[in-house]
This record gives structure tokens, C-alpha cells and sequence, in this order.
């Protein structure tokens, strides 16, 4: 089925009248009042994942937090073309064509935080208060009762599992569904335009002297150049102008000043490193601190990252007199006053640090100040508390975090106008805004924004500088092996696997004591990622790397309009291609997606996004487990179906299912 798929006609068109357009072919169960699947979580795979949704049917734009017009944010207007399946089918284009016509999906980014608790509990996503900056709409498709699928860049915990099976998740959705979708490399971006100067009504941009640029599938992405002590001395704090000698050394020598700008200038004022956060629970910050609590050393030599969390590092302990909050701008972020909050820490592997504990080494990372989309504003609570902006008598950065609410904002954040005046020249203003994001937000993705120029990192153990591309975030994750898996993703015996990985209370776990890796165990199918495998310092490839989950459920309803299973399988099915996939009139379109090419002109929507898809070994197993009743046997099981992990319906082999309304 064409559609016309034009951003400006797509912006006047209520959201109800694109999804009654396509009613007669849904494939979807009727959800709160419309037959599209829902989904909330993760930002740094948003684009990607909406332009995925949009290629399998239904034009959708962007949900965001924060966002409060009725059609949320389209971030993803441009839809893919070219897109190759194996010869002898033509070229797919998304821009006209559907993959299932009919399908329609819709997703709001919360951050990850968000989407795992949306997924815990049925009902969370009605609930305004929860996710709101200031008026803003968390649902801008309308009220949901429930999703039927979330993202994040991090793990479920053990308590977010207990309350699962202890709700209406596990008495509606069956057993919970958690695996890896996408191999995402986080990358540290900044604006390639550092400064301009004004004289006379004539400016003059400064851009980065870039010695060895950079490119990712072709298209210019940057190449600023961070060596491991460099990346770890300017997010810990000790790194805090660009002219410092370590950029230097790292540009083969050569200072990154504009030769427009003055040298007495730069070496006076340089361009303070002014860094960027994230404001929300943040699977993003995850895999970042992750990265820096293995590659920056230890907290008693000065790293302020001692262990992987979804905020970032941040001491509850520390009067609020003098420590910044910002639960008043978003309820949920883990930078706020309450004790019972979620903390940061308490997404680690070994569940060693709970809600309400004191953070990392004691540090505090964040200063006063927030990013709202357009503008610097400190809250109320933090008046006369420590800023994360450079002051005009101190031309160096602070080394604290000005937080963002989700990639968007992080992104808009990094890329916004230059406006630090430089102390010794007053007609030059400076940007010098670094942070982290999903490596899809920089330029030459379909799915960026524009602006956004990425950090080439070096691997500490090949010397190699690399971009935050698809194959480099690839190379890194290696030959991980799904959980009780021989190497090809085929079944193996439980006893084989001796990974040890976090056992959840409701399997008969207890906090802290691990066990061998069973595909049974949600929590094993992060786990195994990060248990023993150096992912968060690796050997190779990309340094800052790591998975985006999919949160779902074995048990799917379904009604006279459709099946919830049938349409997430097929849209899954597209990312799992160990075997052929067919779009809606038949055709093979194997690789539509994870397709990987030396070109952007020949490669798979996600590659083209620098977002990695899953190994062979990790199609495999996930497709045999999640997405079919499997007739894989091993010793440990007669068949894989008979684990009754795949989804199903009420009425579907999956007995399980049985008695359940499904979601």
C-alpha cells in the first residue's frame, strides 16, 4: 500500500486519521481504542526504531517526553530508500511502500528508566505526573491503559521482575521477555562550529581544526580524536579546555584552533569543555559509565565512575542545601531528594547497589543547571548552587554536567548556538558543549537531526581510533554467545554454559549469589553480555559499546481486528534474519535491515544509522526462542518450545497463555 509520506502534510493530519486510514488492513488487536502496537523507552535508538516501524507500515512520527502538540515530534520525516533485499528483488523504498501494509506501531520516548517501568506495570503510561516537564504530554498519540513492548539501553533489575510477576504484567502478558536488539555504540559528540566572532554585523565561524577526519559509510561524521586518558580526563573533570595539551597531542600534534581565530586568543581563553548529560534514567548513561568505570581506573586514583547506572554519578548524602535536584522538572530522574527514588547504581549486574543507597565514590557530576530545549534554565531549588557553565572570570569548563531530558534535548544541547563570551575578546562567543548519545543522532544517519559530529576513540589495547559506526560497535561485541548456546545460536545443555549471571528472585534467586546462564532467566540474556566478555573495555573495535533491550511478553492479545503476536513477530522477524523474510506480497527482503555494506548506498537501515544488528548466533537463538514454537531440541529439552517463551495468544500453543487476555 503508497503512501504519502510528505512531513508537511504529515504535521496537519490528526494522529486518529492516519490510523483510521489504514484500519481495514491492521494486524494489530485493538489497543486503547486503536489497533497499533505501543511502545515507550529507550531515545538513543528512537529514529532508527520509529523509521523501522514506519518501513514495516503506518507513518507514525515520534512520541517524546516533553513534547506536548498532538502529533509529538517528527524527528523522522525522511523516510529510507534504496533499502536492498538479496538479488533478484528490486530495491525496497519505505518512502512508498510497506513491508506488511496495514501494520501501524507507535513509540514515546521516555528513556529507559521509563520504558522498564511502563513495561513492569500495566497502567504506568496514563499516568501524566510521572514522566512530565512542565505541561508537556507523555502520550501524544493519546491515553494508553498499557504497551506492548519497551526499550532500553540497560537491564531489567531483580526488583523490577519481582514486581512483574507479583502485577498485572505477568496475570495479563504471561512470563517476561528481555533480549538484545541492537549493538549500540554510544558516541561522544560535539559541534563541529566551536565559536564565531562579530565585528561590524560580520561573523566569522570557528570549526574545529580536525586533523584526520573522519567518515562513516561515506559521509563526513567528525574525527576529533580522544585517546582513553583523554576521554576519561575530560568527563572526570581534569580535562577542561580545548587547548589543552592532550587534544593537541591526540590531533597528531596540530592545535584543533580555527586559523581565523586569533592565537592569542586561544591560548588565553581556548574554548571551555562545557559537558552534557542526561537529565533522565538513562539506559545511555548506563553503557557509558560502564565504559568509564573500566577504562579510567580506580576511584582512589580519581575516577568518579565506579560503576555502571542508569544516572549519572550523584550522592544523595550530601545536603540539598548544596547538592542539585531536579524532581521537580522530572519526576522520575534519579537526581532528586527522595530516598525511595530510583538510584543511580541499581541496574548493575550484581544488583550491589539498591534504591535509596549512596552513589559510586561520594561524586556528584551534575551542576545547578538544565537543557529545556532552547534555553539554560536553572530550577528554583538550585538557585545559588554550583553551575556546570564556565563564568567570565574562569575561562575553563566546570567539569559538571548540564543535564538533558532524553537524546533529543542532549542532542539540541551539544549543537546550540555559541553563546560563552570569551573573557578576552568580547566579540567572540564559544559553544564547546561534549556529550554522550546513541550513535544514530550523528551526522550521515536518516534518522539525525543534523549538527551532531562524533569523537574518534582509541582502543587502549590496538592503538586504533575508531567511529561510533555499525561494523566498529560490532567488532566489539565480538563472538558473546547467547545464553546455553553452541556457536552457531543452536540449543546447547545448561551445564555447558557456566556464565555466571544474576538468578531473579521469582526463579529462586538470592541477591548477589549468581548461576549458570539458562535461557528460562530474562536477566541471563543481558548478563551474559557483560560476564567476562570486556565489552565494557574491549579488545577491539569501538570502546564505548553496548546492546539495546527488547521488553516484551509471551502472551499477546488478540480480537477480531488482529493478533499483537503475529504483528510483533513479523516486525521482529525483520531484525532475526537467519533465515529468509518476506514482506506482505511475498517477496524476499532478507537484510532490509540489518543488511551490511561498504557503502550507505548498500547497506541496511540500521547499519545506516551506525547502529549494529545482532550476530548470527543472537538471530538464532532469539527467533527460535521468542519468535516461533521451536522444535530445537537438546538434552536440557525435548524441544525449545517447550520452554513457552515464544509469543503466543490466548489461544495459541503456548499454554501458558491460556486463560490470560494477553497485551
Amino acid at each position: 500500500m503508497k503512501r504519502f509520506k510528505n512531513a508537511l502534510f504529515l504535521a496537519t493530519v490528526a494522529t486518529s486519521a492516519l490510523a483510521s486510514s489504514f484500519a481495514q488492513a491492521q494486524t494489530t488487536a485493538n489497543n486503547d481504542g486503536e489497533t497499533a502496537l505501543h511502545g515507550t523507552g529507550a531515545t538513543s535508538i528512537q529514529g532508527v526504531l520509529v523509521q523501522e516501524l514506519n518501513c514495516n507500515g503506518g507513518y507514525s512520527n515520534l512520541g517524546a517526553i516533553g513534547t506536548s502538540s498532538v502529533a509529538g515530534t517528527s524527528s523522522t520525516s525522511i523516510e529510507p530508500t534504496n533499502l536492498f533485499s538479496p538479488a533478484p528483488a528490486p530495491a525496497f523504498n519505505c518512502a512508498t511502500t510497506d513491508l506488511n501494509s496495514g501494520f501501524l506501531g507507535r513509540y514515546v520516548g521516555s528513556g529507559s528508566g521509563g520504558g522498564r517501568t511502563a513495561w513492569v506495570a500495566a497502567g504506568t503510561m496514563t499516568s501524566t505526573s510521572t514522566f512530565a516537564i512542565g505541561t508537556a504530554n507523555p502520550n501524544p498519540f493519546g491515553t494508553w491503559n498499557k504497551i506492548q513492548f519497551a526499550f532500553a539501553d540497560s537491564s531489567v533489575t531483580d526488583g523490577d521482575l519481582t514486581s512483574y510477576t507479583g502485577g498485572a504484567a505477568q496475570t495479563n502478558g504471561g512470563a517476561p521477555i528481555m533480549f538484545p536488539k541492537f549493538v549500540l555504540p554510544v558516541a561522544v559528540a560535539y559541534s563541529p562550529n566551536y565559536g564565531n566572532k562579530t565585528v561590524s554585523g560580520v561573523v566569522t565561524n570557528y570549526n574545529f581544526a580536525i586533523s584526520s577526519p573522519q567518515t562513516i559509510l561515506g559521509n563526513n561524521a567528525g574525527g576529533l580524536r580522544l585517546s582513553q586518558s583523554t576521554l576519561c580526563g575530560v568527563f572526570n573533570g581534569t580535562i577542561v579546555n580545548f587547548n589543552d595539551a592532550a587534544f593537541t597531542a591526540d590531533n597528531g600534534g596540530t592545535s584543533l584552533r580555527d586559523s581565523a581565530d586569533a592565537t592569542a586568543r586561544w591560548n588565553a581563553d581556548g574554548v571551555p569543555v562545557r559537558l552534557v548529560g542526561r537529565l533522565d534514567r538513562s539506559g545511555t548513561t548506563d553503557i557509558f559509565t560502564r565504559a568509564l568505570a573500566a577504562q579510567c581506573g580506580t576511584v582512589a586514583s580519581g575516577n568518579k565512575y565506579a560503576t555502571n547506572a542508569e544516572t549519572l554519578p550523584y550522592n544523595r548524602t550530601v545536603t540539598a542545601a548544596v547538592r542539585p535536584v531536579f524532581d521537580a522538572v522530572r519526576a522520575d530522574t534519579g537526581l532528586q531528594t527522595s530516598s525511595t527514588a530510583p538510584e543511580a547504581g541499581n541496574t548493575s549486574p550484581n544488583d550491589a547497589s539498591v534504591p535509596g543507597t549512596p552513589n559510586f565514590s561520594g561524586a556528584t557530576v551534575v551542576g545547578a543547571e538544565y537543557w529545556s530545549g532552547s534555553a539554560i534554565v536553572t530550577p528554583a531549588a538550585n538557585a545559588g548552587k554550583v553551575s556546570s557553565q564556565p563564568s567570565a572570570s574562569v575561562s575553563n569548563g566546570t567539569g559538571l554536567f548540564l543535564v538533558a531530558d532524553g537524546s533529543g534535548r542532549v542532542s539540541s544541547a551539544i549543537k546550540f548556538a555559541p553563546d560563552y563570551v570569551s573573557p578576552s575578546d568580547n566579540t567572540v562567543k564559544l559553544n564547546g558543549k561534549i556529550g554522550y548519545i546513541g550513535a544514530d543522532f550523528i551526522d550521515g544517519s536518516p534518522s539525525a537531526p543534523g549538527g551532531l559530529h562524533a569523537a574518534a576513540l582509541q582502543n587502549a589495547t590496538t592503538g586504533l581510533w575508531h567511529m561510533p559506526s555499525a561494523q566498529n560497535a560490532t567488532t566489539a561485541f565480538g563472538t558473546i554467545l547467547p545464553p546455553q548456546s553452541a556457536s552457531d545460536g543452536t540449543l546447547s545443555d545448561a551445564s555447558a554454559d557456566t556464565r555466571q549471571v544474576r538468578i531473579p528472585s521469582y526463579q529462586g534467586g538470592t541477591p548477589g549469589v549468581k548461576g549458570n546462564a539458562k535461557r528460562t532467566n530474562p536477566l541471563a540474556w543481558y548478563d551474559v553480555i557483560y560476564a567476562g566478555t570486556g565489552l565494557q573495555n574491549p579488545t577491539a573495535g569501538y570502546p564505548i559499546t553496548g546492546t539495546t533491550q527488547f521488553l516484551g511478553y509471551t502472551c499477546y492479545a488478540t480480537d477480531a481486528s488482529g493478533s499483537n503476536a503475529t504483528a510483533m513477530v513479523n516486525f521482529l522477524n525483520f531484525n532475526t534474519d537467519y533465515v529468509n523474510t518476506f514482506d506482505g506480497a511475498g517477496t524476499n527482503r532478507t537484510g532490509i535491515f540489518t543488511r551490511v555494506g561498504a557503502l550507505f548506498s548498500n547497506s541496511g537501515l540500521l547499519v545506516r544509522s551506525n547502529i549494529g544488528g545482532l550476530p548470527q548466533a543472537w538471530k538464532h537463538a532469539v527467533r527460535e526462542t521468542f519468535l516461533k514454537n521451536s522444535t530445537e531440541a537438546s538434552s536440557v529439552s525435548s524441544t525449545l518450545g517447550g520452554y513457552n517463551l515464544f509469543m503466543g495468544t490466548p489461544t495459541s500453543t503456548n499454554s501458558t497463555c491460556s486463560g490470560k487476555t494477553g497485551l
